[in-house]
C-alpha cells in the first residue's frame, strides 16, 4: 500500500486535528452534560451488538433473536461509526446484499433478487421503506442516510406484513423521532477529496402533549476523478436533505406524527466511465468515441458536463390508536414527489458526434424524472397470549413521465433537425415538448436549440391496492406438551393495474436523401397505450419452536409476486409479465454466555418464475434497441451465518459469511455483443461478403441453438446478475485499556467485507464483473466519559482496492461502461451531542 504525498500532507493535518479535539474534550467538564434521563446518560456501548435490540419487522415490537425471520439490524451509533451514509454503504455490514448503480438508478440485490433494468419505470425487486412508507422509484433510494434510529434488513419475499409486496427482501429506514425531553447533536466530517459532511439535529417538547425533531445534512466533496475536456469533477458530491417530525398525543392512547422530508443533490455523481469496446476488431461497429477517451480509469472525457440534478420531497402522516390492551390501529399516508434529471454523453468520450458534425449519430442523452406517487396502509393489529396477528389493506398510485432524449447538446439537435421535421409535418411545438424543453434563444453563438434526434415522453402509471394480514398462534396455549409451539399464517391479495404510453420521434440521418434523412419516426400516446391488470394472492405459512428463552427454531414459506411493469423506450407497448417466486428457509437463533453472544443460522432455497430483464442492442433507427422481457426461471439456495455481541467487556464484534448458490433455468435470449445480430453495413453474402461479423452471418458457434436465425443462446445454469457466491462482513472494536480525561474511553475498530467474483449480466462476461475483492475499513474514536463528545480519525477502504460497482453495455456508443466503488477515503469527524 502507497500513500501519495498529498495524501501524507492530509494525513498529517488530520492527526493534528484530530488530536487537538481530544485534548479540548478531555477538558470538558463533565457537568456541560444536558439535564437528559438517566438512560441516556447509560450510554449503553454494547446496544448495538445485543440480541436484544427492538426490532418491528413484523410490525410489532419484539427483540432481534424473538424474530423468526433472516433480519439483520444496525442501530444509528453502528450506522454513525461505520461511517454508513448510503444504501451503497450497508454492503459492508449486512450478508447476502450487493449494490450497484448506473443510470442514476439504485441496483440492490439480496439474494439474487433485485433490480435487472435500467430504464425507468419498473418496480425494484427489493423494497425500500422510510418510517413504514414505500419509496418506489430506483433513482429516488440514492439518497443520504441520515438522523436515523436504526436500519432494519429483512432477507427474503415479504408482503404479508407490508404494503407494497416485495420478492427479495426489505431495508426499512427507521428515523429518530422526537422525545418528552430535549435532545440533539451535531457532528461535522472532513476528509480528503475536501470532503465536507455536516450533520445536525435538535428535538424535545413544545407543550406538553407536542413534540418535535428536525434534522439535516450537507454532504460536499470533490470528485473522484475528472473531466479532461471541461476540467471539472466527476463523481463528487453536492446534496442537502432535511426532515422535519411533529409529534401529537391524541388523548390517552393515540398519536399523530407528521413527517415532512426534503432532499437536494447537484452534482456528477455516479458516472459511468469506459471499460471496452463492445466489438473489438469489427470496423462497421467500432466505438463511436475513439481517439477521445480519458486516460485514467476514474476519469470520464465529455464534451458535455455529466451529472445529476435532483429535487425530492414527501409529506407522511402517521396516525395511530390503542383500540384496547390488545388492539391497535394505525394509518399512514404519504405523499412523495420526485424530479430528477441526468445528462451523460453516451460514447465516454471527447469527441463530438452529429450528423452534420463528423456524419455520426450524436450521443449526449438527457433523461428526467417526474413521478409522483401516494399510498395509504391501513394497519389493524391484535396481541394476546394465544394470537398476534396484524391485518391491513393498501392503496398506492403512481404517476411518472421519463422523458429520454439523445442528440448534440443536453438541450440542443443539430442544426438540421427543424428542416427535416419541417419537411416531415411534424409541428415543432410537439416536438420541443416530446424532448421536454423549450428554445430559449440561442446556444453557442448562433446555432438555434433545435429539437434532438430521439425524444421519447412516456407516461407510466400504476394503480395497485391490497389486502393483508399474518397470525401467529400459541399452540402451546391450546395443547398441553406444546409448549413453545407456534404457527404462523399469513396470505395477501394484490391488484395492479398498469398503463403504459411512449410517445416520442426519431430522426433518422441518411446521407443522400431528401435533407439528409429518411421520413421521421413518430409514435403518439393513443398509438402506445397498453394497460395490463394483474391480480395474485400470495401465501404464507410457518412454524417457530422455542424450547427454552435463548433457543429459537423456524421454517417459513412464503410466495412473492411483483407485477408486470412498462418501459420508457420509443414506441414500445411492452407490459412484461409478473415475477413469481417461491421461497423455503430454515432458521435457528440462538443466545449463549448470559446473553453476551448471540447467532443466528438461515438455510433457503428458492424458485423465481419470469425473472423480468433488460437490455439493449446496437443498431436500430435509433442506434440502439431495448430489450425488456421476462427470463426463464432462475432458483436459488444458500446459507447465511450471523455470530455478534460483546464476549468480554470492551470488545464488540459481528461477523457474517452468506453463500448464495443462483443461477438461470433454460434462459433462450441474444447475445448484444454478437456483431451478427447487429444491424448496418453490408449484409452477410456466402459469395460476396462472407465475413462472419457481418449482420445476418451464420449461427456457427457452439453456444448457439438450431434453427434460430438471430443466433440465440441457452443460458441456463449461468449466474444471476449482481450475487457473489461468497460474502464475508466482519465488524470489530475494542476500548482500550486506559481513560482520557473524565472518563474518556479511546476505541480501534476495524471493518472488513469481502465479496467473491460478481457479474453484472447473465453472459457471465468477465469483462463485465467484478473480481474477488476484500474492503478493510479502520477507525480510531474517542468518546468522553459522559458519552456527549466523540471524535474519530476513520480510514476505509484502506487498501485502496479499485472494483467496478457494475456495468452496463452502451449500445449507442458501441462500448462497454462502469462504475466504480470509492476509493480509499480517510478522515476525521467530530460531534456534540445533547
Amino acid at each position: 500500500m502507497r500513500f501519495t504525498y498529498g495524501e501524507v500532507l492530509m494525513i498529517a493535518k488530520l492527526l493534528g486535528s484530530a488530536c487537538a479535539a481530544a485534548i479540548c474534550l478531555t477538558l470538558v467538564p463533565a457537568a456541560a452534560a444536558q439535564d437528559v434521563p438517566p438512560e441516556q446518560q447509560d450510554n449503553d456501548r454494547d446496544a448495538d451488538f445485543s440480541g436484544a435490540i427492538i426490532v418491528t419487522a413484523q410490525r410489532r415490537e419484539e427483540s432481534l433473536q424473538d424474530t423468526a425471520i433472516a433480519v439483520t439490524a444496525l442501530g444509528g451509533d453502528r450506522l454513525q461509526n461505520q461511517q454508513v451514509t448510503t444504501l451503497q454503504d450497508l454492503q459492508v455490514a449486512v450478508p447476502a446484499v450487493t449494490f450497484g448503480n448506473d443510470f442514476n438508478m439504485a441496483k440492490v440485490f439480496i439474494r439474487g433478487v433485485g433490480a435487472n433494468t435500467s430504464t425507468t419505470g419498473s418496480s425494484t425487486g427489493v423494497a425500500l421503506h422510510v418510517d413504514g412508507v414505500y419509496v418506489a422509484r430506483a433513482e429516488a433510494q440514492l439518497t443520504s442516510l441520515f438522523d436515523l434510529e436504526r436500519v432494519e434488513v429483512l432477507r427474503g419475499p415479504q408482503g404479508t406484513l407490508y404494503g407494497r409486496n416485495a420478492v427479495g427482501g426489505s431495508i426499512n429506514l427507521i428515523t429518530a423521532r422526537p422525545t418528552d425531553y430535549f435532545t440533539g447533536y451535531v457532528r461535522g466530517t472532513y476528509g480528503n477529496y475536501n470532503r465536507f459532511i455536516g450533520e445536525a439535529a435538535i428535538g424535545g417538547p413544545i407543550v406538553d402533549g407536542v413534540r418535535f425533531r428536525v434534522a439535516g445534512m450537507s454532504q460536499q466533496g470533490d470528485g473522484f476523478g475528472e473531466n479532461p475536456v471541461t476540467g471539472q469533477d466527476v463523481d463528487d458530491m453536492n446534496r442537502w436533505m432535511g426532515r422535519a417530525h411533529l409529534e401529537v398525543d391524541l388523548g390517552a392512547t393515540g398519536e399523530l406524527l407528521l413527517t415532512g422530508e426534503y432532499f437536494r443533490q447537484n452534482d456528477s455523481a455516479g458516472a459511468v466511465h469506459y471499460l471496452a469496446p463492445s466489438f473489438p476488431g469489427v470496423p462497421r461497429l467500432a466505438p463511436l468515441g475513439v481517439g477521445g477517451y480519458a486516460v485514467e480509469p476514474r476519469d470520464l472525457a465529455s464534451e458535455i458536463q455529466p451529472g445529476t440534478d435532483t429535487e425530492s420531497y414527501a409529506f407522511t402522516g402517521h396516525l395511530s390508536f390503542d383500540i384496547s390492551d390488545s388492539i391497535s390501529i394505525a394509518n399512514i399516508a404519504s405523499y412523495r414527489d420526485f424530479q430528477s434529471k441526468l445528462y451523460q454523453d453516451l460514447d465516454l468520450s471527447g469527441v463530438v458526434n452529429g450528423f452534420t458534425v463528423n456524419g455520426r449519430p450524436s450521443t449526449v442523452q438527457r433523461r428526467t424524472i417526474d413521478a409522483e406517487q401516494f399510498s395509504n396502509e391501513l394497519q389493524l393489529t391484535y396481541s394476546s397470549d394465544l394470537v398476534d396477528g396484524v391485518l391491513g389493506g393498501f392503496y398506492f398510485h403512481e404517476v411518472q413521465h421519463p422523458i429520454d432524449s439523445l442528440g448534440l447538446g443536453r438541450e440542443t439537435g443539430v442544426p438540421t433537425n427543424t428542416a427535416i421535421l419541417a419537411r416531415d409535418n411534424v409541428p415543432l411545438d410537439r416536438a420541443y415538448f416530446l424532448c421536454g424543453f423549450q428554445p430559449d434563444g440561442t446556444t453557442g453563438g448562433n446555432t438555434l436549440q433545435t429539437p434532438k434526434r430521439v425524444c421519447t415522453r412516456s407516461n407510466l402509471t400504476t394503480d395497485a391496492w391490497a389486502v393483508f394480514g399474518q397470525a401467529t398462534f400459541d399452540v402451546g396455549q391450546l395443547v398441553s406438551g406444546l409448549d413453545g409451539f407456534s404457527v404462523r399464517l399469513g396470505g395477501r391479495f394484490s391488484h395492479e393495474k398498469v398503463i403504459s404510453e411512449n410517445p416520442g420521434i426519431v430522426i433518422r440521418y441518411a446521407a443522400g436523401a431528401p435533407n439528409n434523412a429518411l421520413p421521421t419516426l413518430v409514435a403518439t400516446e393513443e398509438g402506445t397505450h397498453t394497460e395490463r391488470t394483474f391480480e395474485d394472492f400470495s401465501p404464507e405459512f410457518g412454524l417457530q419452536y422455542r424450547p427454552n428463552p435463548d433457543l429459537l427454531l423456524y421454517y417459513t414459506y412464503s410466495e412473492g409476486f411483483k407485477a408486470g411493469s412498462g418501459e420508457n423506450a420509443f414506441a414500445s407497448t411492452t407490459i412484461v409479465d409478473p415475477e413469481y417466486i417461491s421461497n423455503h428457509e430454515v432458521g435457528v437463533k440462538y443466545t449463549f454466555m448470559d446473553g453476551r453472544l448471540n447467532a443466528s443460522l438461515t438455510g433457503f432455497s428458492y424458485d423465481l418464475e419470469g425473472l423480468q430483464l433488460n437490455k439493449t442492442i446496437s443498431g436500430g433507427p435509433t442506434g440502439y434497441t431495448t430489450v425488456f422481457d421476462n427470463a426463464a426461471d432462475s432458483s436459488a439456495s444458500g446459507i447465511e451465518f450471523e455470530l455478534f455481541g460483546s464476549p468480554f467487556d470492551g470488545f464488540r464484534f459481528s461477523s457474517a459469511v452468506s453463500y448464495t448458490d443462483a443461477s438461470f433455468g433454460d434462459y433462450v435470449t441474444i447475445d448484444p455483443f454478437r456483431p451478427a445480430n447487429v444491424a448496418g453495413g453490408t449484409p452477410f453474402n456466402a459469395v460476396t461478403n462472407p465475413d462472419p461479423t457481418a449482420f445476418g452471418a451464420p449461427c456457427d458457434s457452439p453456444d448457439d441453438l438450431a434453427t434460430t436465425p438471430t443466433c440465440e443462446i441457452n443460458l441456463a445454469g449461468n449466474a444471476l446478475r449482481n450475487t457473489p457466491e461468497w460474502s464475508v462482513n466482519t465488524h470489530l472494536e475494542y476500548d482500550l485499556p486506559f481513560e482520557l480525561g473524565s472518563g474518556g474511553i479511546v476505541t480501534a475498530q476495524t471493518d472488513v467485507s469481502y465479496r467473491s467474483q460478481i457479474y453484472f449480466t447473465e453472459f457471465e462476461r468477465e469483462i463485465e464483473g467484478s473480481d474477488p475483492y476484500a474492503l478493510v475499513d479502520a477507525a480510531l474514536r474517542y468518546e468522553s466519559g459522559d458519552g456527549d463528545f466523540t471524535a474519530s480519525l476513520w480510514v476505509r477502504n484502506l487498501f485502496d482496492t479499485d472494483r467496478k460497482s457494475s456495468t452496463f453495455a452502451l449500445a449507442t456508443g458501441r462500448l462497454i461502461g462502469a462504475t466504480y466503488l470509492p476509493p480509499r477515503t480517510f478522515g476525521v469527524t467530530a460531534g456534540y451531542e445533547f
